[in-house]
């Protein structure tokens, strides 16, 4: 929307008791404002009354019953907050001394004008002024909408999407501040829109809530979980490493999977997929880039059929691996929630008996800097079984160290030669 739309009905209030300068404002505003006018301070505080659009005051300071400076004080001691903030420009004659000038300004007055005013002067100034307010005003309702936003998504009681991208950001800050490792999963319900048409909404916001059940219950006092989409929900994991945020995402989409739901005469089971990163963080790592690479993967493991878990160590492209997540038995001891699509159930049927975990592969060996990360943080019990592996790829710079030291490190490397060598199954 463009400023001159933007004007164009704005209302500016002219007072003056000299009808000449009334009709002269007019005539140089009213192409881009709706001009009304008042011949001394009493009947503009009336017309401020009736008048609630009015963006503007030009008054003059000499006028009979009250005067340019009662009506300013007047408005800038008002109770409504509108009123209060109102811009007001003092226009000043020949008979107005400097301190008239000094006084009016001490008392809020927003700019001043000199008789007699030319029409580029006039126009110039109000619409600055007019425009200043507008821009105030749009401020203000951004932040009151910011305030009054919710931050938690009403049906599951998770952060919704903003809050969980806020609390992201504030997470990879820390990551990379005390140089810790950061886990993130996207987890969502594979072809959960098609029962969702078939069997209605409350049928499955019902089921929702029972995942959401899931994923709390799964997740420590510090991770963080947002529902990000109609059955998608994200998780920060702080201090993750790949094993733990892996297993995570497995155990919930198991969970999800065992649980039978009876909908009328209908018996539903659903899959979830997951797409889990646990990245090298950098310093100029973006946490918009980390949501992008862990939805992709998930992208990828629900049109890979679905009901698995991809993940991405961030060493490499070649790291991203799959994990299938186990079936649900055939029986029925799953979950059978009562969701039928007119009410929904007011309780969850009993907990299912614990599903086991998938087998997963071995976790592979870290890199240097994914080592360096969990040392810090964990101690050496993270990385104790792979220190061998890890000293061999720092040997050849061990090597090129010891050679400009004159040969004074040989017996140092050749002590860390021979304990590799024993320690080599």
């Amino acid at each position: 929307m463009s400023e001159e739309n933007t004007a164009a009905g704005t209302q500016v209030l002219v007072v003056d008791d000299s009808r000449v300068i009334r009709v002269a404002a007019r005539k140089i505003l009213k192409q881009e404002f709706e001009v009304l006018e008042a011949g001394d301070g009493e009947a503009a505080w009336d017309a401020l009354q009736q008048n609630p659009g009015i963006a503007l005051v030009i008054s003059d300071l000499s006028m009979p019953y009250l005067n340019g400076m009662g009506l300013l004080k007047r408005i800038r001691e008002a109770e409504d907050k509108r009123l209060a903030n109102l811009p007001v420009i003092i226009v000043t004659g020949a008979e107005d001394d400097e301190d008239a000038k000094s006084s009016a300004f001490a008392a809020g007055a927003s700019d001043f004008l000199s008789k007699p005013f030319d029409s580029v002067q006039l126009l110039a100034h109000t619409r600055s002024h007019i425009k200043l307010a507008t821009t105030e005003t749009r401020l203000e309702q951004t932040a009151t909408a910011i305030e009054t936003e919710p931050t938690v998504d009403l049906l599951t009681g998770l952060l919704n999407q903003r809050s969980f991208t806020d609390r992201g950001h504030q997470e990879l800050a820390y990551a990379i501040r005390h140089r810790s490792e950061l886990g993130l999963v996207f987890i969502d319900v594979d072809a959960f829109d098609e029962a969702f048409i078939k069997y209605g909404k409350p049928a499955g916001e019902a089921i929702l809530k029972i995942f959401t059940r899931i994923i709390q219950d799964s997740i420590r006092a510090e991770d963080t979980a947002g529902r990000v989409g109609l059955a998608r929900f994200g998780l920060v994991l702080p201090s993750a490493n790949a094993v733990g945020a892996r297993k995570l995402a497995v155990r919930i989409c198991t969970q999800i999977a065992s649980r039978t739901f009876k909908i009328g005469n209908d018996t539903l089971r659903l899959t979830a997929s997951a797409g889990v990163i646990t990245p090298l963080i950098r310093r100029d790592t973006r946490f918009e880039e980390l949501l992008e690479q862990a939805q992709r993967l998930l992208g990828r493991a629900q049109h890979s059929g679905g009901n698995r878990v991809l993940f991405d160590q961030g060493t490499a492209a070649a790291d991203e691996r799959e994990a299938v997540v186990a079936e649900a038995g055939d029986d029925t001891a799953g979950d059978e929630a009562a969701a039928q699509s007119e009410t929904p159930p007011a309780t969850a049927a009993p907990e299912p008996e614990p599903q086991p975990e998938p087998a997963t592969e071995p976790e592979p060996a870290p890199t240097l800097e994914q080592a360096l990360q969990r040392l810090r943080h964990s101690g050496e019990a993270a990385v104790a079984p792979h220190l061998p592996g890890l000293i061999r790829e720092l040997l050849p710079l061990l090597e090129a160290w010891q050679r400009r030291q004159d040969g004074s490190l040989d017996e140092a490397l050749e002590r860390i030669r021979a304990s590799l060598d024993t320690s080599d199954p």
